[in-house]
């Protein structure tokens, strides 16, 4: 009788656990947080920023809270499923050598629109996403790629930006492994009027 009262209690203890990361209540906002990594790769991103904000690296979140779940595309790490797209606190998050790199933005977003962009994440979560820059695979992301694919999930008409496009030569080409490349920065979403730095 105590061994099943204890693995009904641990049954509770877990479900309540699993159903509370995700039931974060809507407050009017999306947030996208930003980070700056002193790499190659975070160098390279810098170079074709829209901006000189120290940015590489982004994800989004639905609360600004410490101990949020941010969803993020990431280059060097994947997931126990195998995939690139990675949940991780934004205290993992946030690993910016100078902590002045580790931003909050806050985007207002309708209630429609969150409802939208947690339907995407669920169903992004169910598959194998590879990190790649190139904009023809739908499973292959790189993070900025990623947020904006979101947002554009979202509402295609109020967070639709146009991507820059490039020639690439040298170390650029031989990452990317593409002549010319078509993509959204990592500093894309400050194009959006209503997005504030907190």
């Amino acid at each position: 009788m105590k061994i099943y009262l204890t693995k009904i209690t641990a049954f509770f203890l877990l479900t309540f656990m699993l159903f509370s990361c995700d039931n974060i209540s809507y407050d009017g906002h999306l947030y996208i947080v930003s980070r700056n990594s002193k790499s190659k790769e975070g160098n390279l991103v810098l170079k074709y920023n829209s901006t000189p904000n120290d940015i590489s690296h982004i994800g989004i979140t639905f609360s600004k809270d410490i101990d949020a779940y941010v969803y993020n595309v990431s280059y060097d790490s994947i997931n126990s499923f195998g995939s690139s797209l990675i949940k991780e606190k934004l205290d993992l998050f946030w690993s910016s050598p100078n902590k002045e790199d580790n931003r909050i933005w806050s985007l207002p977003i309708s209630k429609e629109e969150y409802e939208r962009l947690k339907e995407y994440l669920k169903k992004l979560e169910k598959e194998k996403i590879h990190f790649d820059f190139d904009p023809k695979t739908n499973l292959g992301l790189y993070c900025s790629e990623f947020v904006y694919n979101a947002l554009v999930f979202a509402n295609n008409k109020k967070f639709t930006v146009k991507p820059i496009g490039k020639k690439l030569k040298g170390y650029e080409r031989l990452i990317t492994n593409e002549e010319y490349l078509s993509y959204y920065p990592a500093d894309f979403f400050l194009e959006y009027l209503k997005i504030k730095e907190l």
